[in-house]
């Protein structure tokens, strides 16, 4: 319950292109109100649902073009990486938006705005201005490694980022250094106690306690090959039982579900479900797309990870990070994550992952962002 006696009020910005921003947007509110003790009002809209029907449509396309033509998107996020055609973009959107975005901002009269997306930044640097209000606009970069151009804009007064290499990226686009901050990538609070017993945990799950666990997620959509991935794993022999979330995709999880009536070793499917930190507790090694929320769960957990699938553009920097810090190994080829697993089980090369995990990790980063915003209130 929100505390009465307190009229300050957050409002954070996102879109649903994809689960990543509203998971950011989420994991701040956890934090603020577990700093605050519920002491703020803290509203969360998706710009474009809200006010823009027409602008909508397009940000609703996200899904559907990179599940069936991801280099599609791929040219289409370096195409816009440029100066000029976001600012014709921008303003291309404006009678789509702007009336829009200023009554909403006018209604629910926040005392500090914080955005989780690229694509609404300019968009509400120009509705503050245009309103005329000294509100506080922070921005939050939900891309941990390279980013695009398009989360830069004028008259924001702290962004914060995930990576030194971030930071750099941020200045290569012109910002000054003291508006930046590396903090990490905002995940649900609970990462960071750490107060999982792995054991009962899986005895709870119906897991083996000593076998070598491995779990495979692909994002709320259940994507990344995951079923040729688990057969290839069935097929192989290897003495390691399977933790599989299978997401929102209910067609793959009844097939997995039928797969593990097959398994020889335990197979645990989930569809979408809220225990990720949970089961990521009761794994050793992870086999996930290249989402920025994923590989900072999987960093918050100390979980070693295989990378199958990224989107081009926006996930590379992810894979080259994983590769270049050490933290994982990274294969589209089923058989190859086969090897991969069979090669990393009890490796000094396994241990050395997790040592090097430990060095980059960030698990209290919802918890530092969400002090900062405070500050601003």
């Amino acid at each position: 319950m929100y505390n009465s006696r307190v009229n300050k009020k957050i409002l954070y910005l996102f879109s649903d292109t994809g689960g990543g921003h509203r998971s950011a947007a989420t994991a701040l509110i956890k934090a603020v109100n577990e700093i605050s003790r519920n002491k703020y009002r803290q509203d969360m809209v998706d710009v474009f649902a809200e006010c823009s029907g027409f602008l909508n449509i397009f940000a609703r396309l996200y899904g559907p073009v990179i599940k069936y033509s991801p280099k599609m998107w791929g040219r289409l996020y370096y195409w816009l990486d440029d100066p000029k055609r976001l600012e014709m973009l921008e303003r291309l959107s404006r009678p789509f938006i702007l009336k829009e975005l200023k009554k909403l901002i006018k209604e629910r009269n926040p005392d500090l705005i914080v955005s989780v997306h690229p694509m609404v930044n300019h968009l509400t640097s120009r509705a503050l201005k245009e309103l005329r209000r000294k509100t506080p606009f922070l921005v939050v970069i939900t891309d941990p490694v390279t980013l695009h151009r398009a989360w830069i804009a004028k008259d924001v007064d702290r962004y914060f980022v995930a990576t030194e290499e971030a930071a750099k990226n941020c200045e290569h686009y012109g910002l000054q250094d003291k508006s930046i901050k590396v903090l990490g990538m905002p995940i649900d609070p609970k990462f960071a106690k750490r107060d999982f017993e792995k054991a009962k945990a899986r005895f709870d799950d119906l897991l083996d306690p000593d076998y070598f666990t491995v779990m495979l997620m692909g994002g709320g959509e259940g994507a990344g090959g995951l079923f040729k991935i688990v057969r290839a794993i069935i097929k192989s022999g290897l003495e390691v039982q399977l933790i599989v979330v299978a997401g929102r995709n209910q067609r793959l999880e009844e097939k997995l579900r039928a797969e593990a009536e097959k398994a020889k070793y335990p197979l645990v499917v989930f569809g979408f479900t809220d225990k990720i930190a949970e089961l990521m507790s009761e794994s050793d090694l992870l086999i996930t797309k290249a989402g920025p929320g994923s590989i900072a769960e999987a960093l918050a957990m100390n979980l070693p990870m295989i990378i199958t699938s990224w989107l081009p553009g926006q996930e590379e920097g992810n894979v080259e990070f994983v590769v270049r810090e050490g933290l994982g190994r990274v294969s589209e080829d089923p058989s190859e994550v086969v090897n991969i697993i069979e090669s990393l089980m009890h490796s000094p090369e396994f241990q050395k992952m997790k040592r090097n995990i430990q060095r980059v990790r960030k698990p209290t980063a919802a918890l530092d962002i969400g002090r900062e915003i405070i500050k601003w209130l």
